[in-house]
């Protein structure tokens, strides 16, 4: 019952701390076990919130040893079915490492037909880059069917993550299922030789993860993917006119970014100086790629110069009032998740887990002191408890207008003219547009 309702709870705030949650189910989940799923692990706590909502059934979950502090919080991680896996940094220095109570407890659950999570990577770090794959999922798997004569019928389900920004509300999630990984069928190798067994299970997890996730060889060619996908695209999606595209086109980008810089390496370093001065500019106007060209109608111009310039007056008080609500309890989960920890991966879960105690909390003292000073009436307080999330939205809304309306004063040169420097962009885009679909063409012909 509470873990229905907390699930519910996480829902909802899923869908309001990020713009966008995208799910693409090769296949229909499986709604009980005896189940594995196994995902990438890019943004600690977040992970497994946003997977358990996907399963109709209760989830189990291992998790690292080091966050059962004391017997509070390990009782509570009982109740979430949490099993502690211990590393090195878990124990002792010399003390043996001894994860055998681990798997009994695992295959007890898996042979309850449970439904077991976990991320093979081990450690969570927001990078497009898949770090190694451990063993140990495969090793649970395989051996608990060998302990049932390989007839308990454990299927594994990956899933790949991708967080547009990790630590940034109102960002964007792409969730990719894959195809059932039947452990059945690497009996024969595994009854053979149990090392070559875990590891040919291994390999097929970790190729399926590297099929549901975008993955870069580096840093530097992490930063150039996030580049050209702010110039390129937007073009490439209005070219295809399909947004259910745009996970794929951008695993695309970051697949022909790896082929192109070992194939062609002189046109990938050409190519790359383009991008990065591009997108030096692209700062500069404060901008994206697809606003950079000035209007040549004047009057269209100045039309929307005086629209836009009246709605921000017009919808100044709504901003101030907005901002007076939500800014403590808007702000208070980003403090003090900087406060818990310097490590950007866990700013989003610590973020959203604060925001669903804080903004309830918040908006009910506001209710008690609106109620109590100001209005009884329960029509007068239904309408101010309304006007605070939605203020709150509209104060995002405002904030995101007016910067664009800063980015188009200065492409239309009404401060700060620049017009050499927009002139080079404009120049840069077409040239860029031209060599990277020159790319991509030879890139999808390899294919």
């Amino acid at each position: 019952m509470i873990y229905n309702f907390l699930k519910i709870i996480v829902k909802v705030a899923l869908r309001i701390f990020f713009r966008k949650v995208s799910i693409h189910k090769a296949i229909e989940l499986p709604t009980n076990g005896p189940l594995i799923i196994v995902g990438n692990h890019p943004n600690t706590f977040m992970d497994p919130l946003i997977l358990a909502t996907l399963f109709k059934q209760r989830v189990g979950f291992l998790g690292n040893a080091s966050i059962f502090v004391n017997g509070i919080v390990n009782t509570i991680f009982a109740y979430f079915r949490v099993i502690p896996v211990y590393r090195d940094k878990d124990v002792a220095p010399g003390e043996k490492i001894d994860n055998e109570k681990t798997f009994r407890d695992c295959y007890k659950f898996l042979e309850d037909s449970n439904s077991l999570m976990l991320f093979p990577e081990g450690t969570s770090y927001h990078e497009l880059k898949l770090r190694k794959i451990k063993t140990g999922g495969a090793r649970i798997a395989l051996s608990v069917e060998q302990k049932n004569d390989f007839d308990l019928g454990v299927k594994i389900i990956p899933i790949g993550l991708y967080y547009s920004n990790p630590s940034k509300f109102r960002s964007k999630i792409y969730v990719n299922s894959g195809e059932l990984i039947d452990v059945k069928d690497f009996r024969e190798v595994y009854q053979k030789d149990e090392v070559a067994g875990v590891q040919a299970l291994t390999q097929r997890i970790k190729e399926a993860l590297e099929s549901l996730t975008i993955t870069t060889e580096d840093k530097e060619q992490e930063d150039l993917f996030f580049k050209i996908k702010r110039i390129y695209k937007d073009q490439l999606i209005k070219r295809l006119d399909s947004k259910e595209e745009e996970f794929q086109l951008t695993k695309e980008i970051a697949n022909a970014i790896q082929y192109f810089k070992v194939s062609f390496p002189n046109k990938f370093e050409t190519i790359k100086t383009k991008i990065d001065r591009c997108s030096q500019l692209l700062d500069e106007f404060q901008t994206t790629a697809s606003r950079t060209k000035p209007l040549q109608s004047r009057l269209k111009k100045m039309s929307i110069l005086v629209s836009g310039s009246l709605y921000l007056i017009a919808g100044f008080p709504i901003y101030v009032y907005g901002m007076i609500q939500n800014l403590l309890p808007f702000r208070a989960p980003y403090w003090l998740a900087k406060t818990f920890t310097k490590e950007v991966e866990y700013y989003a879960p610590i973020m959203m887990s604060l925001g669903i105690v804080i903004f309830p909390a918040y908006y009910g003292l506001s209710f008690f002191i609106f109620d109590s000073k100001v209005s009884s009436n329960p029509l007068t307080i239904s309408l101010y408890l309304a006007s605070l999330p939605l203020s709150g939205y509209y104060v995002l809304h405002y904030y995101s207008f007016f910067r664009s309306g800063l980015s188009f004063l200065k492409i239309h040169n009404f401060i700060n003219p620049k017009k050499d420097l927009l002139k080079e962009l404009e120049e840069l885009k077409v040239s860029i547009f031209e060599e990277l679909d020159q790319a991509r063409d030879i890139y999808l012909k390899r294919l």
